[in-house]
């Protein structure tokens, strides 16, 4: 008998619910995981988006300030330019005071303001930062763009006075012919008029601006004071940098000279080779980014017990019927209770299995011995079939031991039977194999055994012969010739009529003979009879 016994640990790790627990975890899990980084990129993409639109923003602020900051010299250069007569270019002592006032009334310029000769020397000026002599500025490079351009911004200095940095700007003054006749020049130290954006400005606690010059690559104004008139940094320390100064505008995330990572936003000065970056921490730009990221894994862990412990609870319950009926379903295979209907506690899919399997029990009880019987024979013919055949033949030989009587045992295949199953189908093959029974079994005695052993393949057991082996065996033959005759009257099939013939091999047996020589005989005598020209029968 077939048992199985298990230990605890087996029940577990082969209980339904352990399994279906199981898996609820893993999906839990994988679904967890697959939400986290969904979330996480989805989270930090859009995190980007928000904080560089909001850098941008404030980088274009900022450069709209810078902007703002020159326009309006730019302004005062130009209406100092126009509208100053020229006849005071002659008179040093008139243009002072003149310029004196308007600086006075507008001081924009907090270095100085003064008006250069078209030799670079000093004709008149206000302010701190004022070079005196003959042609003082006639070497600066500034100087002499001033007068070929018609705005022009110098290179930053530091001024030798109060060591501060210094910003000049210069615009031509022109007679009715157009002529260039002197420049006027205003001089701005970094104060909280100029620049004050960058020079100040935070962006939250790591955060700040710089405003840079692309073309000579140094630092114009930045909130930390250390860094400007330096250089910049070199080409591959900084990535984000160096697209810049190949004129990318807009954000990303870089890698500064120091090693940190920050989110930077760059926004051009118009009319300059300057541009202005606001750039902050990545760690600070997305701390809320790490606390979204604790909320979803606390969540994820959360749901990991609670989904699978109510899920444990709800299958137990529901399961419960079940694991009933396993049991006694078990005892009954064991032969600890008899066999008796399981019991039905609901009507649910656990309802209709044990009805079923009490149906099915209940079939399987009343068709135990027709089931015996139809493992013996062929399902087609009704014949038996090999196994009852050898049975038989076994049976027979026996009686031949006690009774000294012999025994035939022909093995038979048709002839023309692959013709009708090609041509007309299995379904005429079938009808054909269901006559050649009927004809057969009207030859032979109740004693004797007919059977289907394959596709086409017949075999006869003639039991009981006479003791003497020459009239057995002419008994055997006149058994064999009816064969052959029952088959030459043709089959109708579908309307069509074929002839089927029979290829026979007989092997005779007495008490001495075995089962297997018999039938191995029999057998390679119906080949020989299948091969021969002039015979379809061999014994």
């Amino acid at each position: 008998m077939f048992t199985l016994k298990y230990d605890s640990f087996d029940k577990i790790k082969n209980s339904i619910i352990a399994r279906v627990i199981l898996f609820a975890c893993v999906m839990i899990l994988i679904g967890g995981l697959t939400r986290y980084y969904l979330s996480v990129n989805t989270i930090h993409s859009n995190l980007f988006k928000i904080i560089s639109i909001h850098q941008e923003a404030l980088a274009n602020e900022a450069a709209k300030e810078i902007t703002h900051d020159i326009d309006v010299r730019k302004t005062l250069l130009s209406h100092i330019a126009s509208r100053m007569p020229l006849g005071l270019l002659e008179s040093p002592s008139q243009l002072q005071r003149w310029l004196g006032e308007l600086h006075g009334f507008n001081p924009l310029f907090s270095s100085a303001l003064f008006v250069l000769n078209e030799e670079g020397s000093l004709i008149a000026g206000t302010g701190s930062e004022l070079l005196e002599g003959e042609k003082a500025y006639a070497s600066d490079d500034f100087f002499k763009r001033a007068f070929t351009h018609e705005f022009v911004i110098g290179t930053l200095k530091v001024s030798k006075r109060l060591n501060e940095p210094v910003l000049s700007m210069a615009m031509p003054i022109k007679d009715a012919l157009g002529h260039v006749r002197a420049i006027v020049v205003g001089m701005t130290y970094y104060d909280a008029t100029f620049f004050n954006r960058v020079l100040n400005g935070r962006i939250g606690k790591t955060g700040g601006f710089l405003l840079i010059d692309a073309k000579q690559q140094i630092f114009i104004a930045a909130a930390n004071k250390e860094l400007i008139l330096k250089p910049t940094p070199p080409k591959g320390k900084n990535l984000l940098h160096d697209k810049a100064l190949e004129g990318f505008r807009g954000s990303d995330i870089t890698i500064n000279t120091d090693g940190i990572e920050e989110l930077s936003a760059i926004a051009s000065i118009p009319n300059t080779d300057w541009f202005v970056v606001s750039r902050i921490q990545t760690k600070e730009a997305f701390a809320m980014e790490g606390n979204i990221k604790t909320t979803l894994i606390q969540a994820h862990i959360i749901s990991l017990i609670i989904a699978p412990t109510i899920l444990f609870l709800f299958l137990f319950f529901f399961f419960r019927p079940l694991r009933t009926s396993a049991s006694l379903a078990n005892k009954m295979s064991l032969g600890e209770v008899p066999l008796k209907p399981l019991p039905i506690k609901r009507m649910d899919e656990v309802g209709y299995l044990t009805v079923a399997f009490n149906r099915l029990m209940a079939m399987l009880l009343a068709s135990q011995k027709e089931l015996k019987e139809i493992a013996h024979y062929d399902y087609l013919t009704k014949l038996p079939n090999r196994f009852l055949m050898v049975d038989r033949l076994e049976q027979a030989l026996a009686r031949c031991a006690r009774n000294n009587t012999h025994v035939a045992l022909f093995f038979m295949d048709l002839d023309g039977f692959k013709a009708i199953n090609d041509s007309l189908g299995h379904s005429a093959g079938d009808e054909a194999l269901v006559e050649v029974a009927k004809r057969f079994s009207a030859l032979i005695r109740e004693s004797d055994t007919l059977a289907r052993v394959g596709g086409d393949e017949f075999v006869m057991v003639l039991s009981d012969l006479d003791s003497d082996l020459a009239s057995a065996t002419n008994a055997a033959h006149l058994v064999a010739r009816k064969c052959i005759e029952a088959l030459k009257e043709p089959f109708l099939f579908q309307g069509n009529a074929k002839i089927l013939g029979v290829s026979i091999g007989m092997a005779m047996g007495d008490k001495e003979s075995r089962v297997d020589t018999l039938i191995v005989e029999a057998d390679t005598k119906m080949y020989k009879a299948k091969n021969a020209i002039h015979s379809n029968f061999t014994e």
